[in-house]
């Protein structure tokens, strides 16, 4: 195991330049501190990290944190609280084995079952919250990278990381030590083993997103009218429309907390794999609270073709074209609808700002114990 040595550089003395060793923490007492810092603080793991599980069950044993990296890919981390040996090399593999046999469908589920506990933030429906983070869908994303973190490691496993990574493997091996500093503590965090570099994917353009869309359309058995579908709801809804390899989104405009504009998915016409010959119209929360909200009535059809789901999501399945034709007139309501409410906030949150009052979005108007809704 290699020493980590500290120093505080002291600028103002007198005398010069001082230097002061700062005294390595004994392990034991990190041991029981670092998981609950890395679950707060996830940058200390990597940049843009959204952790989606801790000690996350498995038929290997608890996964230690689970994440998502900025690009969307899953990341498995395996803690040792005190020095990594080679079984901690064996455990991140079977955990990342495990996911990696899992269909994107039974991953999400997975996932969301067992999440909202020990500090990390509930995620209801997985599948629904990666759509909206990410512009690709989470069937390119199912190999996992895979972390090893300790308060150092011994040779044997820095050497098995390193042959790992020199492959196929996207793995690599990170440490803490942590030290006294001004009655704290001060973490220093080491990269020993970095995975390769992985291939660049050519970036998401619309064109060749629409491409592989068009692709799974004709796959699922929907070609013949979901791009009527589409066609029908951009004609409505004064939104942006991009479309993913797993289905259009539809964003509209909105202030983020800083005052600037940004654009937020309110609706979106998905495809499952699990589900072919179906497309999914999706309300993402913030639609449904757009219908719903003073003074806004949602339309009565809402209640008999959408579900609402626990997450304040709804959704319609369109089962076939001639199914489209039966519903088409209520999901002109109901973008409509999204489209009023959108511009009802949108006008009192420029009057906010503005000091002014407006009518604003006020408490939920459904009408619907979503407790009592499947």
């Amino acid at each position: 195991m290699r020493t980590i040595k500290l120093w505080r550089v002291n600028t103002s003395s007198g005398d010069g330049l001082e230097v002061e060793q700062l005294k390595a923490v004994v392990e034991t007492k990190t041991e029981q501190l670092l998981e609950d810092i890395l679950t707060t603080n996830p940058g200390l793991l990597m940049p843009d990290l959204k952790l989606v599980g801790r000690q996350t069950e498995t038929p290997g044993g608890p996964l230690d944190l689970l994440g998502v990296d900025g690009e969307g890919t899953l990341v498995v981390f395996e803690l040792k609280r005190g020095t990594l040996t080679r079984e901690a090399v064996a455990q991140v593999i079977d955990y990342g084995s495990f996911l990696v046999s899992l269909d994107a469908d039974e991953l999400a589920t997975h996932i969301s079952q067992r999440s909202g506990s020990l500090g990390i933030e509930r995620i209801d429906d997985f599948l629904s919250w990666y759509q909206e983070q990410f512009a690709n869908p989470l069937e390119d994303h199912l190999r996992p990278r895979l972390v090893l973190v300790g308060l150092g490691a011994d040779e044997r496993t820095r050497r098995m990381v390193e042959f790992l990574s020199s492959g196929d493997f996207d793995v690599s091996l990170i440490t803490f030590h942590a030290f006294e500093s001004d009655g704290g503590i001060a973490l220093a965090r080491q990269v020993e083993v970095e995975a390769p570099s992985r291939p660049s994917s050519a970036s998401a353009t619309k064109t060749g997103n629409l491409e592989l869309l068009k692709q799974r359309t004709a796959k699922l058995g929907v070609d013949t009218y979901y791009f009527d579908v589409a066609r029908f709801v951009r004609e409505i809804l004064p939104a942006y429309e991009w479309p993913n390899p797993s289905g259009f989104s539809y964003a509209l405009s909105e202030l983020t907390e800083a005052g600037t504009p940004t654009y937020r998915s309110y609706v979106a016409l998905f495809l499952r794999e699990s589900k072919p010959g179906r497309i999914q119209i999706l309300l993402y929360e913030r639609a449904v609270e757009a219908i719903t909200s003073e003074p806004m009535e949602p339309p009565e059809c809402f209640r008999e073709f959408f579900e609402m789901k626990p997450n304040g999501t709804a959704e319609m399945w369109i089962e076939s074209a001639s199914h489209w034709d039966a519903v088409q007139d209520c999901v002109r309501q109901v973008c409509n609808a999204v489209s009023e409410g959108w511009k009802l906030k949108s006008n009192a949150i420029t009057a906010q700002g503005n000091g002014t009052s407006g009518s604003g979005v006020q408490g939920s108007r459904l009408g619907l114990d979503q407790g009592q809704v499947d």
